[in-house]
């Protein structure tokens, strides 16, 4: 009796433990790296990571506080073309920054091979680390 018991009690252990495991969040986020003259646009969606490897052509900070704009980056890929993003001050100068893949290069988007075209309307996260 106490070897039924004991191995009733395991078989209902073991049965807890082979639940199906919960699905976890997956990442999610588009980033513009941008490091001396090397520039890297990278979407990750649902925990799968692709990139656009890209020179930098321009690197424009404005200063000022009176225009909605506070940088423009313009990088060139293999398979995307020339491609700009602009960091846009949201709520003028106090508020924060957001940073959106211009429109102006769209035809390049559509290029085979240009991993990046669904980010389109993505809000970007622009990491510049060129000190």
């Amino acid at each position: 009796m106490h070897h039924k018991l004991m191995t009733v009690l395991l078989l209902a252990l073991l049965a807890g433990c082979a639940q199906p495991q919960l699905e976890q969040p997956k990442a999610n986020g588009a980033y513009l790296v941008i490091e001396g003259a090397e520039a890297w646009a990278v979407l990750v969606s649902d925990g799968k990571r692709v990139e656009e490897h890209g020179r930098v052509l321009d690197v424009t900070h404005l200063p000022s506080q009176h225009s909605n704009i506070a940088a423009s980056y313009v990088i060139d890929t293999p398979n995307c073309g020339k491609l700009q993003w602009l960091t846009e001050r949201e709520n003028g100068a106090e508020g924060e920054e957001v940073t959106r893949l211009t429109r102006k290069h769209d035809q390049q988007l559509r290029q085979p091979g240009c991993v990046i075209a669904s980010g389109l309307s993505r809000t970007w996260t622009a990491l510049d680390y060129s000190g």
